[in-house]
């Protein structure tokens, strides 16, 4: 119960943010390329950098480099997992852009009732299954 409590809250304030913040990655880049602008490309700056701060937080706190808290198990195998790696990032950048936004902005656009947003979760969350159900076998167990 306390970690459906902390999710909604934490999902909560996730979605507030996003959806005042108009943040998008993809977004970010298609508009710098295009056009040379730069405002949306702040907040994934921003994102990588809070990442950055975030990950060194924890290690710290973990004690000896966080072993064992951070990313348990999650060395790919095989260079069949880095070509599934590679090919799920270029199939969701390249639909990411065609769609003009990235999935968090989806999901803040899907809240705010656009019916695109919706048939792009669709196909984000049949293609999350089939990976689980067909692709994450062959390539080994190295997500958590």
């Amino acid at each position: 119960m306390t970690v459906s409590i902390a999710s909604l809250l934490v999902g909560l304030a996730v979605g507030y943010l996003g959806q005042r913040s108009r943040m998008c990655t993809i977004g970010g880049l298609r508009d710098w390329v295009l056009v040379r602008d730069t405002e949306l490309l702040k907040g994934a700056a921003a994102l990588v950098v809070g990442s950055w701060l975030a990950f060194g937080l924890v290690r710290v706190i973990a004690g000896t480099y966080g072993h064992g808290l951070i990313a348990v198990g999650t060395t790919p195998s095989g260079v069949w997992a880095y070509v599934a790696i590679v090919v799920g990032a270029v199939l969701l950048g390249f639909f990411a852009t065609l769609s003009g936004a990235c999935p968090l902005r989806q999901h803040v656009l899907a809240g705010q009732g656009r019916i695109g947003a919706w048939w792009f979760l669709g196909g984000f969350y049949i293609a999350a299954i089939v990976y689980t159900a067909w692709i994450s076998p062959h390539i080994g167990s190295w997500v958590l």
